[in-house]
């Protein structure tokens, strides 16, 4: 089964490489890097890799850049990746291997973060057991979903926050959507630039105001004044 692997980002010149060298020596996978208007050097490091794709998207917003990067694909499976986020060695194995059940329409990953320590261990352990007792899964679990039920569902809702959770949340009406029985490596910057109480505090505030009716564009505005 080919895999595509989608990336989308916005000036991630220091965490794209070592996300794409993952899938230097992976075969029947396509890896497509989409922009959304970066200002530094994403790009140009996007062109060192001869097995990556770079296209930019006429729209910004990670939903919008998702969708169009998939018009660029072709696999039957579609792995929705952020770009400080690496895989499990077996990562790829683990999809198809989840895929094979005609019953399961797509997954995530469980999460760990890529520093040690107790407060980012339970925060990992913490958010894989949101994903699965309440079923809000975020992109930096990594997101795999069959290409027929993107289209079906047709793809990621337009909205400025809480894109990842919604679209899972649809595709998950199709079928089995399951965790991956592997980890992926998350970057902590969010946790750092932020602070740990006040990241988990703000996003579940969010996540709250959300389920209440607040708009995802009101939402959007208040998550981008905090950063």
């Amino acid at each position: 089964m080919l895999i595509s692997v989608i990336i989308p980002v916005l000036n991630e010149a220091g965490f794209i490489r070592p996300c794409l060298a993952q899938f230097v020596d992976e075969i029947d996978i396509e890896v497509v890097v989409v922009d959304g208007g970066s200002s530094d050097a994403t790009m140009a490091i996007v062109g060192e890799y001869q097995h990556v794709r770079g296209v930019v998207s006429p729209t910004a917003g990670r939903a919008s850049q998702m969708n169009y990067a998939v018009g660029h694909t072709t696999g039957l499976a579609l792995l929705f990746l952020h770009a400080d986020t690496r895989l499990p060695e077996n990562g790829l194995q683990l999809i198809r291997q989840a895929l094979v059940s005609e019953g399961v329409v797509g997954g995530r990953f469980k999460l760990a973060l890529s520093e040690r320590g107790i407060r980012f261990w339970l925060i990992g352990r913490l958010s894989t057991l949101r994903s699965r007792l309440f079923g809000i899964t975020y992109g930096d679990q990594g997101i795999f979903v069959r290409r027929s039920v993107f289209e079906a569902v047709g793809g990621y809702p337009r909205m400025d926050l809480f894109e990842d959770s919604e679209f899972c949340k649809e595709v998950s009406r199709h079928g089995k959507f399951v965790t991956a029985n592997g980890r992926v490596l998350s970057s902590t910057r969010r946790w750092r630039s932020w602070g740990i109480l006040r990241t988990v505090t703000w996003m579940w505030a969010l996540r709250i105001l959300f389920t209440l009716g607040v708009s995802d564009k009101t939402l959007s505005r208040w998550y981008r004044a905090v950063r």
